[in-house]
């Protein structure tokens, strides 16, 4: 048996497809009524399997054309459809002279069975003459009456759900109201302790310094050797835990403040932020190169933040080589464009980057390179500000490469 399969659904009719052929029967299949007319002259099947809702041309309007069609009118035709499932659609469906009006969806092997009965119920009733066509304004009448209905129901549908959204768009904004309120009340409390970090904490502090140093000054003399490095050791633990709450408030106003987005020419900053490191330390000789033409949209604040902490760590890092090389340029990372600050210092072992991005975390000892650990975490906070990321590549003994996008 050749049977046709119409459907806009590719995968509702590879499913017929499979199902028949695996009961031996021949498919040929079309996507819409139009394409249906063609493959149904050409190819005279013995059945026609169609769904209803169509692009340019659908289920019942393709069985009307059909049924003009002498040699064609005699196919058994039966819809199988999710969309047109009312009685209206079924009434509409007989009167064209379709066989069956089944609806989606339907297991195979029930949609197989069900296709048997009603090809044998059609054998059985052995009619010798076919229905005329219905005639065209008939069935422009009646399709308008079904096509009607439905965009009723649709309109309905929609009207529900777009009430439903209005609702639910509401609760959105109430809810982000409350999470606005939230975040500022997460703010204030973050400045309350940035307050509290940079006062109270620090008058122990200050105590601590400051009476260890009277000890120093005053009872040195009656201290032996061991009780003045116990007490110099308090000094510079004293001092480690004043940077440390630098270090503290500094990531906290990273993270503070609205940002002022503006064309920031990076270049310029770059320029800037070398020359501050070589006047600092001008019997240093560093190969500072710094790329033309760089500029990106961002804070102009916190870039320049951005480019002192990865500048300022490559001019750290170089300090044993001979001749050392910064170099500051524009690049592509993932299809967008990025900028990398390279150099040729001591590098580190990859297997720990990740941690670096974290604050207090350091590849090397304070003796070895001095600072607070806390540089690489205030980078990736203003880079993520921005919408952007950051990435660290190293090798031990051949430097380090840092890249971001904003």
């Amino acid at each position: 048996m050749k049977v046709l399969v119409v459907d806009d659904s590719r995968n509702d009719r590879k499913v017929i497809r499979y199902n028949f052929e695996w009961h031996g029967c021949h498919v040929v299949e079309a996507a819409n009524g139009k394409q249906g007319l063609e493959v149904a002259a050409a190819e005279v099947p013995d059945l026609i399997i169609s769904d209803c809702l169509m692009p340019v041309m659908d289920g019942f309007r393709f069985l009307h054309e059909l049924k003009k069609f002498k040699e064609l009118n005699a196919i058994p035709f039966i819809f199988y459809s999710a969309i047109y499932t009312g009685s209206r659609e079924a009434e509409l469906a007989a009167a064209l002279g379709a066989t069956a009006f089944l609806e989606k969806p339907m297991r195979p092997d029930e949609l197989w069975d069900e296709v048997g009965r009603l090809l044998a119920a059609e054998l059985a009733s052995e009619r010798e003459a076919q229905a005329p066509p219905m005639h065209e304004e008939e069935f422009l009448r009646d399709y308008s009456q079904v096509v009607a209905t439905r965009l009723e129901e649709k309109v309905r549908e929609l009207t529900e759900e777009n009430e439903s959204l209005l609702r639910l768009n509401g609760e959105l904004e109430r809810r982000v109201v409350e999470r606005t309120s939230q975040l500022e009340s997460a703010n204030r409390d973050l400045e309350m302790f940035s307050y509290s970090v940079s006062h109270d904490l620090r008058a122990p502090l200050r105590h601590l310094e400051g009476f260890s140093q009277a000890l120093t000054e005053e009872y040195a003399a009656k201290l032996n050797t061991i009780g003045n490095d116990y007490l110099e050791r308090i000094r510079r633990s004293s001092r480690r835990m004043a940077d440390m709450l630098d270090a503290i408030l500094e990531l906290s106003r990273s993270v503070r403040g609205k940002l002022a987005r503006e064309d920031v020419d990076l270049s310029a900053l770059a320029r800037e932020v070398a020359g501050q490191l070589a006047r600092s330390q001008p019997e240093r000789k560093v190969d500072l190169r710094v790329a033309e033409g760089m500029a990106a949209r961002g804070d102009a604040r916190l870039l320049k933040v951005v480019l002192e902490h990865l500048v300022g760590n490559a001019w750290k890092f170089t300090q044993p080589q001979e001749h050392a090389v910064v170099e500051i340029f524009p690049t592509e990372w993932e299809g967008h464009s990025a900028f990398a600050v390279r150099d040729n210092g001591v590098g580190f072992d990859m297997a720990y980057a990740e941690k670096l991005f974290s604050p207090f975390q350091r590849m090397h000892g304070q003796d070895e390179f001095p600072g607070r650990g806390i540089g690489l975490a205030i980078v990736k906070r203003i880079v993520s500000r921005h919408g952007g990321k950051v990435k660290i590549e190293a090798e031990v003994g051949r430097g380090a490469t840092v890249t971001f996008t904003v």
